[in-house]
């Protein structure tokens, strides 16, 4: 995929910051019935892309410059994963940490990607470089800043130790290719330890 492709479809993924900004007002059992009825009827829409080629054919003329190989030939599209897994991180984590995960998740993820494809220069593991690690975890860094003032505002618990530990964990579960999608293991494992470090 190309540079500019990778900015367009890096560009839809930093929109899914309305998934966090919505979860900051709505409450948790609808905003998670929403997530996974969403995910659910794509679900069903990557099942028919991947057994009727007129379908596909015709999902492709309006997305496919924003989806890579294996998704153009029929398999689940990152944008499924990604809703699924917001589903799961708000059923998850108190809201305060679940929408600090999506949010590390839509822009550490953007980040990293674009800045390691054209800048990237000290190769890490993965594929990986240090430049786009490093720009994840700023950028995760510097929305961690309205989301202390999100906090102040809403009476959440949130730190700046606990969001800079989530930020860490988000570079490193961006950094290191496991089997789970990262559109899964960034929030989750983001998640996961700020539970840990915000007290409740």
């Amino acid at each position: 995929m190309g540079y500019a492709k990778e900015i367009l479809r890096k560009g839809v993924h930093f929109g899914s910051l309305i998934i966090p900004a919505s979860a900051i007002f709505l409450p948790k059992k609808e905003m998670v019935f929403i997530l996974a009825a969403l995910a659910l009827g794509m679900l069903v829409v990557d099942i028919i892309k991947s057994r009727n080629r007129v379908f596909r054919k015709f999902f492709l003329g309006l997305f496919g410059k924003v989806l890579r190989g294996k998704e153009q030939e029929g398999g689940m599209t990152a944008s499924t994963v990604l809703v699924a897994s917001a589903a799961l991180t708000v059923y998850l984590f108190r809201t305060e940490i679940a929408v600090s995960a999506l949010v590390f998740l839509s822009v550490g993820d953007s980040f990293a990607a674009l800045v390691g494809k054209k800048f990237g220069r000290t190769p890490l593991v993965s594929g990986r470089t240090l430049e786009g690690s490093l720009a994840a975890l700023l950028s995760c860094l510097l929305f961690s800043m309205p989301l202390l003032q999100i906090s102040a505002a809403r009476g959440w618990s949130l730190s700046p130790a606990g969001l800079a530990a989530g930020a860490v964990a988000a570079t490193l579960a961006e950094l290191f290719e496991i089997p789970l999608d990262d559109n899964l293991r960034i929030p989750v494992l983001a998640g996961m330890v700020m539970e840990l470090v915000i007290p409740g």
